[in-house]
């Protein structure tokens, strides 16, 4: 597919059709619930939106010009015949188990050992599973819990463990924009509707086995036109007004308390 188009001023009716070239292309192949990520420079791949902003998007900002090959939307980089390699089949590790050892270190691939490869003489089945249960490791509780649910199937027959679930399911929920009370109903249908399935009966006991992993954050007011942070030093130096376009932090009739009109 022609790329010229891209170092066309926007004006023209070759950028134009570009445009519409390249959200045929991104539509078909990566669209979720009617939304791709954005690649203007304002929203630079961090946001997505419906196919009439993102074209509003791209004729007032360009199309960046080093993005030739759309791989953010669905594209596969072609490989030279020349640059192929017959490696080895790769092997078939859970990804969990690499992600216990970002996060964990060694210790991380201890337990999963511990609880997957352990070589149990016969008769002593019960013995290891108390040692399961009580905690053989030098983590403490948490680890063990995290180690028990890394390993735990979503149900009988699947191939998916509780936390791989979880993290999934999270993953889409920031990618949505959905509410914990939504993701909380969500996890409530589905323990309704399948027999056996192992999952937290609130999206705030899910959101406790991932915070296990570490993964925190910090909320930051933002100006509801995007403008800019609110980066508040102290508590006596509080900015009330974005300096760029005046308009107010906070959302409108709240008396009791003030409350920041947006928070990333």
């Amino acid at each position: 597919m022609d790329r010229t188009w891209i170092e066309k001023p926007r004006t023209t009716k070759e950028y134009m059709d570009g445009i519409i070239g390249f959200l045929d292309f991104a539509f078909a192949r990566a669209a979720i619930s009617d939304r791709i990520c954005c690649p203007c420079p304002r929203c630079a791949f961090g946001k997505w939106h419906k196919r009439d902003t993102v074209q509003d998007h791209l004729l007032l900002k360009p199309f960046p010009r080093n993005y030739v090959i759309w791989n953010r939307h669905g594209e596969i980089q072609p490989v030279e015949p020349s640059s192929i390699e017959v490696q080895a089949p790769p092997s078939q590790e859970n990804p969990l188990n690499t992600l216990l050892h970002d996060v964990f270190g060694h210790h991380g691939d201890e337990g999963i050992m511990g609880l997957n490869d352990a070589v149990i003489p016969d008769g002593d089945e019960d013995i290891a599973d108390g040692r399961l249960h009580e905690g053989s490791f030098d983590d403490g509780s948490e680890f063990n819990e995290f180690i028990k649910d890394g390993n735990e199937k979503l149900h009988e027959g699947s191939k998916c463990t509780k936390l791989e679930f979880i993290i999934k399911l999270y993953h889409i929920k920031v990618l949505c924009r959905i509410s914990d009370k939504a993701m909380t109903m969500i996890l409530t249908l589905l323990r309704d509707t399948f027999d056996g399935i192992q999952l937290p009966s609130s999206f705030y006991k899910a959101k406790q086995v991932i915070c296990k992993l570490g993964l925190e954050y910090t909320k930051i007011d933002a100006c509801p036109n995007d403008c800019m942070l609110y980066l508040d030093d102290t508590p006596d130096n509080i900015q009330d007004t974005c300096k760029y376009c005046g308009i107010s932090r906070w959302i409108p009739k709240k008396k009791k308390k003030k409350q920041a009109a947006k928070v990333l």
